[in-house]
């Protein structure tokens, strides 16, 4: 088990472009047993590393969430469980939402879980009483690819209601394509020498592509039924009041980056 959990801890290809949230006040709780096998031979297990992105956030919601990883052949992909919540009607459907939110990837990239190798891990970026954000980052080396591929998507959903939350949720695509543009534009968490790079690469796309790409982003209501849309191209999360999302670039710069965006101060 060990080994299988190391296996998901890597950067992809020296990408800089996103870091491990801070986890040090997080109080794990990992359970040992196994879950259920599926009948095409996926398995999910808990994560027993030490290292899990395990947590209880707010005492009075009760919300207790663990790191699950499903496995099929060469397919492994984490994603949190909700082990509590202070409205449990709607525990399950959370649930599953995460779930399929993590393993949509799957599908929208018509992965072979035989033939191409991919490794997602999730990081819990925060989890309250009202919602889940998680991050997922990963690699994906397609069969007969010439170079593998960083992965980048998240996943953020309403405990109340048990919907997705997208970044059209609380800010305009049209006035975040404008700031991505702009000199203000601030990409999160890059070298000097890889901020310069992006900030030239950014203008490859103009203002109405890149609001076509913000209006679609993060997963819809919509997303999870088959055939129904595209996987996006951008995804996003909001923390402290700054909004973290991603725009696509060349593979050379990482296939991804994250930009970060606070809406009071633009």
């Amino acid at each position: 088990m060990a080994a299988l959990l190391s296996s998901l801890s890597f950067t992809g290809c020296g990408h800089r472009n996103y870091v491990e949230p801070d986890l040090s006040d997080i109080q794990t709780t990992v359970s040992k047993e196994l879950t259920e096998t599926s009948p095409t031979s996926a398995i999910e297990v808990q994560n027993e590393s030490e290292s899990a992105s395990s947590l209880s956030t707010d005492p009075k919601s009760g919300i207790n969430t663990s790191i699950y990883v499903y496995k099929n052949d060469k397919v492994m992909i984490e994603y949190p469980v909700l082990k509590q919540s202070a409205d449990d009607t709607e525990l399950e459907a959370v649930n599953n939402l995460l779930k399929d939110n993590a393993l949509e990837i799957i599908n929208a990239y018509s992965i072979d879980p035989a033939k191409d190798t991919l490794t997602v891990s999730a990081d819990i970026i925060s989890a309250d009483r009202n919602r889940i954000s998680v991050a997922y980052t990963g690699m994906l080396s397609a069969d007969g690819a010439a170079h593998p591929t960083n992965i980048y998507y998240t996943s953020v959903v309403d405990l109340k209601t048990g919907k997705n939350i997208r970044l059209s949720d609380y800010v305009d695509p049209k006035h975040l394509a404008q700031y991505v543009l702009s000199d203000q534009c601030k990409f999160y968490n890059t070298s000097p020498e890889l901020n310069e790079a992006l900030m030239s690469a950014r203008a490859d796309m103009d203002e109405q592509t890149y609001t076509d790409i913000f209006k679609n982003a993060d997963f819809s209501s919509k997303q999870l039924e088959k055939g129904a849309a595209e996987f996006p191209e951008s995804f996003s999360y909001e923390d402290q009041g700054v909004i973290i999302f991603s725009i696509p670039v060349a593979h050379a710069l990482g296939d991804f980056a994250l930009i970060e965006y606070t809406p009071e101060t633009k």
